[in-house]
């Protein structure tokens, strides 16, 4: 027979009923706290939250979506209106491929598109967003946000349109230096040759050959001079193109110095140090120049005695497996106030007639549309140090 509670049990039950209620109660009050802060946090969030899904439908925590694109909370989350009607027809495919992408990876996507407000306006969106996978591995839902880049993307094509307006400033800039050159550099020889023929006519009759024939002399120096700034010219603007082949770099190294040997001093001593075992895909005809103008500028640079240092190594950078190439003298170096100078067209510190000054602006160039670099080291009074970085493969 079962034993009736007394009311003294009773009694207790209701009391831990009682506490049950006060505790289920307190946590729904901290409950709708949380809820609360919650959305007063995503009220002010500069992004906008949303959840979606993989038919374009999305569901939005607050009434910000209305404020940026004219179209309600309601509608979107009616799914009367999926997010892909905003999305500009230009940009709809990159922004699928995007998410088709982080599902093979199972990663966040990141993507930038365009939207149509309600009102007609264009907006850029920065759209980031993580997806949930059900315990099949089927999508579930999107967790995102949304923010309005326009500013960014207006400042953004202004800093390029400032930017290309500044680069075309200092071309017309670069232009006027190089006419300028020009004229200077060729204006000596013609003046020269001008003054050679006056006199030539006005002592004709006098016939004194031996003068003549200087002066002849002289002025043909003059043109091949003028012929050589020509010569210069039109390979510092000639068409940007390479005709690449393979080449064993210690065997191109000599022969290159072989091409120059009568010109080179006997005071001044070679030293080459290329390993046997180089190869690399170049345009022999343009880095034969660049070479040669390293090592001819070396020479004129030694005083007496000295020696002009090439070396070669590869060096793996990242991923790509470099050659450098260094031509070090021991010449007088290079002063301070000229070295930042030294690839500008027409800047040079030779004698006249010595040199265009454009030797090493059309190696800068040479190298650049190799996909590589020059750099350039000058104790003066002691030495100078030129290394030519290239790409060992023609990728």
């Amino acid at each position: 027979m079962n034993k009736k509670p007394t009311f003294k049990e009773f009694e207790q039950k209701i009391k831990k009923l009682e506490r049950k209620v006060e505790t289920f109660s307190k946590a729904d009050d901290a409950l709708a706290e949380s809820e609360m802060k919650c959305q007063l946090l995503l009220q002010n969030l500069p992004t906008i939250v949303y959840k979606g899904f993989k038919d374009w439908s999305v569901e939005f925590t607050d009434d910000k979506i209305e404020s940026l694109t004219g179209y309600s909370r309601e509608e979107f989350n009616s799914k009367k209106l999926k997010w892909s009607d905003l999305i500009l027809k230009e940009d709809i495919e990159s922004a699928r491929d995007s998410f088709i992408e982080a599902l093979k990876n199972s990663d966040p996507y990141d993507r930038e598109y365009k939207v149509k407000t309600k009102s007609g306006d264009i907006l850029w969106i920065q759209d980031r967003g993580q997806i949930t996978y059900d315990k099949k591995g089927d999508v579930k839902y999107i967790i995102g946000t949304f923010f309005d880049i326009s500013d960014r993307k207006r400042v953004a094509e202004e800093l390029k349109k400032r930017n290309d307006q500044l680069i075309q400033a200092r071309k017309i800039a670069s232009l006027g230096i190089l006419t300028a050159g020009v004229a200077h550099e060729l204006n000596n020889p013609l003046n020269n040759i001008s003054t050679s023929i006056q006199i030539l006519l006005e002592e004709l009759e006098e016939g004194n050959i031996e003068h003549q024939r200087n002066l002849l002399v002289g002025s043909e120096k003059e043109i091949e001079r003028a012929k050589d700034i020509v010569k210069a010219l039109l390979e510092f603007s000639r068409e940007k193109s390479l005709s690449l082949s393979r080449v064993q770099f210690k065997y191109f190294v000599e022969k290159t110095i072989r091409l120059i040997k009568e010109e080179l001093p006997s005071e001044i001593k070679i030293n080459v140090n290329v390993p046997e075992d180089i190869e690399a895909s170049l345009d022999p005809k343009r880095i034969n120049q660049v070479l040669i103008n390293f090592i001819l500028n070396s020479v004129q640079a030694i005083t007496g005695e000295g020696s002009i240092t090439i070396k070669a190594w590869e060096v793996m950078e990242e991923d790509a497996k470099m050659l450098y190439c260094q031509v070090q003298d021991t010449g007088h170096g290079i002063s301070r106030q000229d070295f930042d100078k030294i690839f500008d067209p027409f800047f040079t510190t030779k004698d006249v007639g010595r040199g265009s000054g454009l030797g090493l602006s059309i190696s800068h160039n040479i190298i650049e549309l190799h996909g590589g670099r020059i750099d350039v080291e000058s104790v003066p009074g002691e030495k100078t140090k030129f290394t030519v970085i290239l790409p060992l493969d023609e990728n």
